[in-house]
């Protein structure tokens, strides 16, 4: 699998998401860490960098970080943050208006099955799940 031309692909759409989607242990961190590697690019620790901002605070915190942010593409995979039980964030939601400005390159826990991109949760019973019909996102499946 070539991420370079994932992401070249997704470069020019209103949503540069691309989603590195898998189970657990099924090797989306590796993956993004191999082409941290090859490209300098660091993964970004949300959990570390705005582990004290109130999740109604996070997108314009994140908004206002990315303008000074010097990378091509923002890699994540750390993101318990997004998804914890008390968070107000639509994973996808967040994730997809990053993507208007920078490609996204993200790990997600979970599964795409009849059309519906699932994500694991795992302090929670529920899943979410999202169509993929409207193709306002790419995926790598692990």
């Amino acid at each position: 699998m070539d991420l370079n031309k994932k992401i070249e692909d997704i470069s020019q759409a209103e949503y540069k998401l691309l989603l590195i989607v898998g189970q657990p242990g099924s090797g989306k961190s590796k993956i993004i860490r191999q082409y941290s590697e090859e490209t300098g690019i660091p993964i970004l620790d949300l959990d570390k960098i705005f582990y004290h901002t109130p999740s109604e605070k996070l997108l314009p915190e994140m908004k206002n970080f990315l303008t000074t942010y010097h990378q091509k593409v923002l890699l994540l995979d750390n993101k318990k943050l997004l998804y914890a039980k008390n968070s107000q964030i639509d994973l996808l939601a967040f994730l997809k208006e990053l993507s208007k400005d920078i490609p996204v390159v993200a790990t997600w826990n979970g599964k795409i099955e009849d059309g519906q991109l699932f994500h694991f949760r795992n302090d929670s019973s529920e899943d979410l799940i999202y169509s993929t019909d409207n193709n306002d996102f790419k995926y790598i499946l692990c």
